[in-house]
């Protein structure tokens, strides 16, 4: 069988509801129907329902090789016809035609009148060897046209096999019109989903895996991956995140990336498909991987590649490359964007600690003060389970707490002896100065409250405002107990560094009074002795980016 005729049968086999139905229509007429392929083959099993015909069949006097011999014509001059065969039956038939081509021929036939004829009767018996009686019987039930009633129901089954074949095509094309707008749909959920969760406070690592898992389930995937290049400060090392069950470890996708894929993107600088994967130089590992589709994440460089394996329902096609492609794009879209808010994360946090490390230089016996007052609210902070951007929040006050004593003359801060009273009134202004140097950065709003209150006390004996209880934020009653944790523990110009126990002594002894408890609880349920040595290790410069990214949702 050729390539044609095999394509005839596969369009006719697709065609057999619609034949189906054709046949209960000849059913309700008291006609037989059969399917025939332009070659002559008989498609799909349309048993007789007509007893008469199967006994006459049975025996060798049926007419399906005259049958056959006209749908064979019908399909080649592609034209219907209606004629009688010698053995008492009629025969319509017509053919079938899709997009102008004839794939086949429809027939009906029946017996005629003819076999009421008793002398025809009794001939036909005699030559088939069937009892007269019985035939005459099965003829009485259904023989009810005359043959030429041929040129009468020729046009209505010419009417009814185009009516369905019309209909045929209609409901294909609704069924591929529905899965086409569930899959469109489903993708543009996927993009839209991909567009709304691209926060560049968010880690690219979780931002990636959410990605990967969407793409893993809308394509039907064993998995999906992203090889993630070293962009600092956004992403220090190269990364690799795995949605699914891909039967590789990270190392190994990061192998088959520098080996296989990073060449044939390299040489294509687009979107690489193979549906007949073979990974060369790693043959046993490349077992795992049947298919994939590989896109690559570009900007003023490569930021790395997204990667599709296994379709689970057949070979990747365009479809998939556009779709894969759009999610490339987004997503290059939002590594971008996320190594410049990196940037200037890292550019702010610059600045605030070459301006902290001013005020720090003011006093030497304070140098470092501000940075470890900032490390020790930010460990606070986690501890009491405040989100990520809260922490953040909190560091930054705590980093800037100080900032102003600016204001505050040098010779105060670095008196050895104890201040008088004008000296300490002047020591009291830093927090206000503080806020008013900062009150004009938008982006530093939240953080003021922190700055202005830290020497606030829950009995309202604290300073600028007097607060008390409730009203001395929670940011400040962190900050105040990391700011005066630190500076019992450090040595000052007016003393010494006070010894571990007498810091815990004190810091438990204003619990509730100056201090928060709740705190208090947090703070001295760490191992202190080696918060201590951390904090004597050489101060960071760099602000942590991952502190400020929120966990993904």
């Amino acid at each position: 069988m050729n390539l044609t005729q095999t394509s005839t049968c596969q369009i006719l086999a697709e065609m057999e509801p619609m034949f189906h139905r054709l046949g209960e229509r000849a059913r309700d007429l008291g006609l037989e129907m059969s399917v025939w392929s332009p070659e002559g083959m008989r498609v799909g099993e349309f048993e007789s329902n007509c007893e008469f015909c199967r006994t006459v069949s049975e025996v060798g006097g049926g007419c399906m090789e005259r049958v056959r011999e006209i749908a064979a014509k019908v399909s080649k001059d592609a034209a219907p016809v209606a004629t009688c065969l010698s053995g008492g039956c009629a025969v319509v038939a017509v053919p079938i035609r899709k997009r102008r081509r004839i794939v086949g021929t429809v027939t009906s036939c029946w017996p005629s009148k003819l076999w009421l004829d008793d002398e025809f009767v009794a001939r036909r018996c005699d030559e088939l060897h069937l009892d007269r009686q019985t035939v005459s019987a099965m003829v009485r039930k259904v023989c009810c046209r005359d043959q030429k009633e041929c040129d009468e129901l020729l046009p209505w089954l010419e009417l009814v096999v185009e009516n369905e074949q019309a209909l045929h095509v209609a409901n294909n094309e609704l069924a591929t019109l529905s899965t086409n707008l569930s899959t469109t749909y489903e993708e543009l959920s996927l993009l839209y989903s991909i567009s709304g969760s691209m926060r560049v406070t968010q880690s690219p690592e979780a931002f990636l895996l959410a990605v990967c898992e969407e793409v893993r389930e809308v394509m039907n995937l064993s998995a999906a991956a992203v090889v993630l290049h070293a962009h600092p400060p956004a992403v220090h090392e190269d990364t690799v995140v795995i949605a699914g069950d891909l039967g590789l470890t990270t190392e190994q996708v990061m192998l088959l990336a520098a080996t296989q894929i990073t060449p044939m993107l390299a040489r294509n600088n687009r979107v690489v498909v193979e549906n007949q994967f073979k990974w060369t130089a790693y043959p046993d590992l490349g077992k795992e991987i049947r298919n994939l589709v590989a896109v690559p994440l570009m900007a003023e460089h490569s930021l790395g590649m997204l990667l599709a394996f296994n379709k689970e329902s057949g070979d990747f096609n365009s479809v998939d490359t556009k779709l894969m492609n759009s999610i490339g794009n987004q997503s290059t879209v939002f590594l971008t964007n996320n190594m410049l808010y990196a940037d200037l994360q890292d550019l702010l946090m610059g600045v605030l600690h070459a301006l902290t490390a001013t005020i720090d230089a003011k006093d030497p016996y304070t140098c470092g003060h501000s940075n470890r007052v900032a490390i020790i609210s930010k460990r606070l902070a986690e501890s009491m389970g405040l989100p990520a951007q809260r922490v953040q929040q909190i560091y930054l006050a705590g980093l800037m707490h100080d900032i102003g004593k600016i204001g505050v003359p040098e010779s105060v801060l670095r008196k050895p002896g104890r201040l008088t009273a004008e000296e300490y009134e002047a020591v009291k202004k830093h927090p206000g100065l503080g806020a008013k140097i900062l009150g004009g950065i938008r982006q530093l709003d939240d953080v003021i409250a922190g700055i202005l209150c830290h020497h606030e006390r829950l009995d309202g004996r604290g300073y600028p405002q007097g607060l008390s209880g409730d009203e001395v934020p929670q940011d400040a009653r962190i900050i105040g107990l990391a700011d005066c944790f630190d500076a019992m523990s450090s040595d000052r110009t007016y003393r010494k560094a006070l010894p571990l126990e007498a810091v815990v002594s004190e810091v438990r002894k204003c619990a509730g009074t100056q201090f928060d408890p709740k705190v208090v609880e947090h703070l001295l349920s760490w191992d202190l002795d080696a918060l201590l040595k951390e904090l004597c290790q050489p101060a960071k410069t760099v602000f942590p980016i991952r502190i400020a990214q929120e966990e993904a949702v």
